[in-house]
């Protein structure tokens, strides 16, 4: 049915298709690549240096070209999930072709990646994240043709997201929690604990891959890449959306690189940095069933003004009051941690547009959108940290001496996601009177 009310608005009493055990089964297959996410990109370029195989300099480029893959083909796997005719289930055959190389790989990178040189370990890693990219844009375009209304868009991409902040959890506490049973335990044996999680979440993901009800791909022949280009920037809720997502993630990015420096040099608790960001993870995992319930009852563009709006609010604040002792900092590492939820809110609006984009294209292309949403992730990461960089070298700031610079630290830690998210917000007002100029289902 068409309406002109927003597609992420949904009716107060307006009751989800969704049965519980399909969305927990859904929100389940999402663990092998959750856990192999922020935790993985912390743990592994050290690991990788300490070996002393490749120079420090070289683990960087690295990383920098897997990012730049990353980049050309995300894209490419989403065409190919789109338009390659597999049959019924054709998004659970993609996951289950993923995960066997993706858990080979993994088990390669934790146990030899340290000593292998650099054209080994840089085509050991390509692979691994293609495997990752095919997993995941298969998963998130899986639950977008699972979904009727936005209420059970807010619900399915609302756990999912509660499961990952879970596992995220689960991914930091392992390396602790094996340090502290086996005093002097080495790097690799730190990151092996946190890869043995991955070990778990592959046979529950497995189950739950067949608990979740298959959808049918009707893969038409494709529409070329001029017109699905032309497609896309025709069509302004999507490419706002996009840049919704860009923009969160650059505040992401912006907290969670300069996130160690802020707590040495601003709230003087080095040693306890860890802990700090461990709390953010617990924090996000007590507000997203809450942000979840809001926006199915509000509306999901409001409710992602309201939680950029908070949390740069929260920053702002400390500006004039900094948090003392590791009480009050813990108490902020969990208020902060309530905004890492972004993802709840652009992945379901991105499920509300795509049967939307199908009747402007002629054919349904999910993969390829989400595919663009996980791209504009990476890059907006990826910018932060570049940004955040160049801010604290232009400001004088030494990690050895962080003190002397701690005021325009915290200054960039404060300010520079806030202008993000405002920015952001400008997006969604544009984004959700464009909605409201054309037809778009409940």
């Amino acid at each position: 049915m068409a309406s002109k009310a927003l597609p992420s608005v949904a009716q107060a009493d307006e009751t989800p298709a969704l049965r519980s055990r399909t969305v927990a089964a859904y929100a389940a297959t999402a663990g092998p690549t959750v856990m192999l996410g922020l935790p993985f990109s912390v743990y592994l370029p050290p690991y990788i240096a300490e070996g002393g195989v490749i120079p420090v300099a070289l683990v960087g480029l690295l990383f920098s070209l897997t990012t730049i893959w990353d980049g050309v083909v995300d894209p490419l796997i989403g065409t190919m999930v789109d338009r390659v005719r597999t049959g019924l289930g054709a998004y659970r055959r993609w996951m289950l072709l993923a995960i066997g190389p993706l858990f080979v790989l993994l088990v390669a990178l934790v146990t030899v990646g340290d000593r292998l040189p650099f054209a080994a370990l840089f085509l050991m890693m390509v692979l691994f994240y293609s495997s990752y990219s095919l997993y995941e844009v298969a998963q998130l375009s899986w639950g977008a043709a699972l979904v009727r209304s936005p209420a059970d868009s807010a619900l399915l991409y609302g756990m999912r997201d509660w499961f990952a902040k879970i596992a995220l959890i689960l991914a930091f506490a392992a390396p602790a929690a094996a340090q502290l049973l086996i005093p002097g335990l080495s790097l690799q044996g730190r990151i092996m604990a946190y890869a043995s999680l991955f070990l778990l979440m592959v046979p529950i993901a497995l189950f739950a891959i067949r608990l979740v009800p298959p959808r049918a791909v009707v893969a038409e022949p494709g529409i070329g890449w001029r017109a699905e280009i032309r497609a896309s920037l025709s069509f302004p809720p999507l490419m706002l959306l996009l840049g919704v997502q860009f923009l969160n993630s650059f505040a992401f990015g912006s907290l969670t690189s300069l996130f160690v420096f802020f707590a040495a040099a601003v709230l003087d608790l080095d040693g306890q940095s860890a802990v700090l960001l461990f709390a953010s993870f617990i924090g996000g995992a007590l507000a997203s069933p809450v942000w979840t319930f809001l926006a199915r009852r509000f509306g999901k563009p409001p409710m992602m003004m309201a939680m950029g709006l908070l949390i740069s609010s929260l920053l702002v604040a400390t500006l004039f009051q900094e948090p003392v002792g590791i009480g009050q900092a813990v108490g902020f590492s969990l208020m902060l941690g309530t905004g890492f939820v972004g993802l709840l809110f652009t992945y379901s609006m991105l499920a509300d547009l795509i049967p939307d984009d199908a009747a402007r294209c002629g054919r349904g292309r999910s993969a390829f959108l989400f595919a663009l949403l996980n791209l504009m992730q990476k890059f907006g990461v990826a910018a932060a940290i570049a940004v955040s960089y160049a801010a604290l070298d232009l400001v004088g700031f030494d990690p050895r001496n962080g003190g002397a610079a701690a005021r325009e630290l915290h200054l960039i830690f404060a300010l520079q996601p806030t202008v993000s998210w405002i920015v952001m917000v400008g997006l969604l007002l544009l984004m959700q009177r464009a909605l409201a100029q054309s037809p778009a289902r409940l």
